[in-house]
C-alpha cells in the first residue's frame, strides 16, 4: 500500500516500516502523523494517516478499529477528489469488512475499488484493488472466479514494479488455490485436489521468495504459515515443520494473530506426525492466546484443533467439552456478526465518532504506557512548540533504581516509576511540563525560565522525591534522584541543551548522587 508522496516524517517512517513488515512500529508513527495533521488542520494529511492506520489495523488483527479509520479516511478522500487514494482505501476497507465477517459488504466495496482504480492512473493501486476483489470472491465461495482476478493482479503489479503488491497477490492466489483443493477433497476428487494443492504451494512459495526479496516480513510470515498448512494438508510433515521453523526464525514480532496462526498450524503438523503431546501443547497455547485476545475466529479454530487432539488421544470427555465450547463460540460468532452489521451501518452514518476514535488511538502514541504521563515523543513536540522562546530543561535520573528492582521486585519498581511520575506532574502542573524519557529517566521543561530561575523549581521537585512515603509498598525504600540542568540562556540550540543537561546529570552521579548540577565542572556549581 506504499505511496511515495510522503507527507511528514512520521508518515514516511510509517510507510517504510510497513514495507519491512514492522506493523506495530508503522502504527505508532501513523498515530503520530495523525496528531500532527489534526494540529495543522491538514485534511489530506489526515486522510493519509487514517488510511495508514486502517491498513496497520488490518495487518495487526484489529479489524474493528481499522474499519472505523477506513470509513473516515474514505470520506475525506471522496471530499478531496483523489481517485487513486479513494480506490486504495476502498480496497483496504474491503479487506477490513472481510475480517469483520461482513463478506457481502466486502464484495461490494472491493467491486467499487476496482471500478475507481480502473479510472485512475496508478497500476499498483489497480493491482491492490483486484487483489481485494479476488479475495472477497473466494470468501464468498466464488473461488474459481477469484483466481483469474488474482492472476491479473499479479501481472499488473509485476508490470508496475509494485513488489509489495506483487507478493501480496501471490500470497492470496495461493490462498484461493488451496480453497479449490479443499473443495476437490470434499468431492472426493483426489486428482484435482493434488493439482490445486501443487499450484497453491507453488504460488505461496513464489510469495515467500518475493517477500524475502522485497523485505516485507509480515507477508513472509503469513506465506510461510500458509505453506506449512498446505504441506500438512498434503501429509508432508517434514516440509510443514521446515516452513514453521523458518517462520519462527523471522526477526521481530508479527503480532498476536500471526502467533495464534503459527501455533495452530504447529499443532496440525504435530498431530499429523503422531506427536500428540506436542500437538496438545501447541493447540493449548493457541487457545489460551486466542482467549486472551477475545477474537472468536481464532477461538473457534483453536478449540476445534484442541478437540481433535483430545480425540486422537482417546480423551473423549475432554474432546466433547471442546466440541460444546466450539458450538457455543459458533453461536456467539453469529451474534457478533449481527452486531458488526449494525456497527457497519452506524459507521456509514457517522463521521464525528470515527474522528474521535482515531484521535484516541493517536493520543496513545504520545503517552507512556506504564506511567500514563507524556513520553519522549510528546516532550519533543513540546520543545518544537517552544522554538524561539526561552526555557530551561532538567533531566532527572533515579538513583540506584536497578537495586530497587533487584531487592524489592519489578512490580515495586513499576510502582516507584508511577508514583514518581505523579509527583513530577503535580509539581509541574502550573509551571511547565514533565515527561518520561524511558527507564528511570525523566525530563522537566520550564518555559520562560533561565538556568538559575529553574534551580529553585527543580530542587523542590528533587526534595519532594526524597520525601515520598513508601511504607505501604516497601518499608525502608528511599527515592533519590540526580539532576542535570541547562537552559536557552546558555545556548539556543536544543540538541546542545540536551547534551549539556545530560553531561551535568552524570556529573551529579559522579559527585555523590541526590543533587542537581547546573553549571559545568570548572564552575563548581551544584546543590544538594
Amino acid at each position: 500500500m506504499t505511496d511515495q508522496r510522503f507527507f511528514g516524517d512520521d508518515l514516511a517512517q510509517s510507510l517504510r516500516l510497513m514495507d519491512r513488515g514492522d506493523c506495530a512500529g508503522a502504527m505508532r508513527h501513523a498515530k503520530l502523523a495523525f496528531v500532527s495533521a489534526e494540529q495543522k488542520g491538514d485534511s489530506e494529511a489526515l486522510a493519509r494517516s487514517m488510511s495508514q492506520m486502517a491498513w496497520c489495523c488490518m495487518r495487526l488483527g484489529d479489524p474493528e478499529a481499522g474499519l472505523e479509520c477506513a470509513v473516515a479516511a474514505r470520506r475525506l478522500w471522496s471530499q478531496l477528489g483523489d481517485a487513486v487514494e479513494l480506490a486504495r482505501i476502498e480496497a483496504v476497507e474491503a479487506f477490513l469488512l472481510l475480517d469483520n465477517g461482513l463478506s457481502d459488504d466486502a464484495f461490494e466495496m472491493a467491486t467499487l475499488a476496482v471500478a475507481t482504480a480502473e479510472s485512475g492512473v496508478d497500476p499498483s493501486v489497480l493491482a491492490f484493488a483486484l487483489n481485494a476483489r479476488g479475495v472477497t470472491l473466494a470468501v464468498c465461495r466464488q473461488v474459481s472466479m477469484a483466481v483469474p482476478l488474482l492472476q491479473r493482479a499479479i501481472s499488473v503489479a509485476a508490470e508496475a514494479g509494485a513488489r509489495g503488491h506483487h507478493a501480496f497477490a501471490l500470497l492470496n492466489l495461493g490462498f484461493c488455490q488451496v480453497k479449490l483443493a479443499e473443495e476437490a477433497e470434499a468431492n472426493e476428487d483426489a486428482a484435482s485436489m493434488d493439482l490445486w494443492l501443487d499450484r497453491a504451494i507453488a504460488a505461496t512459495t513464489e510469495a515467500i521468495e518475493a517477500a524475502e526479496d522485497f523485505g516485507d516480513l509480515w507477508i513472509l510470515r503469513v506465506a510461510l504459515g500458509n505453506c506449512a498448512e498446505m504441506y500438512a494438508l498434503r501429509g508432508d510433515v517434514p516440509s510443514a515443520m521446515a516452513h514453521l521453523d523458518r517462520s519462527a526464525a523471522v526477526p521481530g514480532e508479527g503480532g498476536t494473530s500471526l502467533r495464534i496462526h503459527y501455533l495452530y498450524t504447529l499443532a496440525t503438523a504435530r498431530l499429523r506426525s503422531g506427536d500428540l503431546a506436542g500437538a496438545q501443547e501447541a493447540a493449548r497455547q493457541s487457545l489460551d492466546l486466542a482467549d486472551k485476545t477475545g477474537q472468536i475466529d481464532h477461538q473457534l479454530n483453536a478449540a476445534s484443533q484442541l478437540g481433535r487432539v483430545f480425540e486422537a488421544q482417546g480423551r473423549f470427555e475432554e474432546a466433547l467439552a471442546l466440541q460444546k465450547r466450539y458450538h457455543a463460540l459458533y453461536v456467539r460468532q453469529s451474534g457478533e456478526t449481527t452486531h458488526r452489521l449494525a456497527k457497519a451501518a452506524e459507521l456509514r452514518a457517522e463521521t464525528r465518532e470515527l474522528r474521535a476514535r482515531a484521535s484516541a488511538l493517536a493520543a496513545e502514541a504520545l503517552m507512556d504506557a506504564l506511567t500514563g504521563m507524556p513520553n519522549r515523543r510528546s516532550f519533543e513536540r513540546k520543545v518544537e512548540d517552544l522554538a524561539g522562546s526561552a526555557y530551561a530543561l532538567a533531566i532527572i535520573d533515579l538513583d540506584h533504581f536497578k537495586a530497587v528492582n533487584d531487592q524489592y521486585s519489578h512490580l515495586v519498581g513499576d510502582d516507584v516509576l508511577r508514583r514518581v511520575s505523579r509527583t513530577l506532574e503535580v509539581h509541574m502542573a502550573e509551571l511547565g511540563f514533565a515527561a518520561r524519557l524511558g527507564g528511570e529517566e525523566f525530563v522537566l521543561l520550564l518555559p520562560h525560565h533561565d538556568t538559575e530561575a529553574a534551580v529553585a523549581v527543580v530542587e523542590n521537585v528533587r526534595l519532594a522525591l526524597r520525601e515520598i512515603d513508601w511504607g505501604d509498598v516497601a518499608p525502608g525504600l528511599l527515592t533519590t534522584a540526580s539532576v542535570g540542568l541547562c537552559s536557552t540562556a546558555e545556548t539556543s540550540h536544543h540538541p546542545d541543551i540536551m547534551i549539556t543537561a545530560d553531561m551535568r546529570l552524570y556529573a551529579a552521579k559522579r559527585s555523590g548522587r541526590d543533587r542537581t548540577v547546573w553549571r559545568d565542572a570548572d564552575q563548581r556549581r551544584h546543590v544538594g
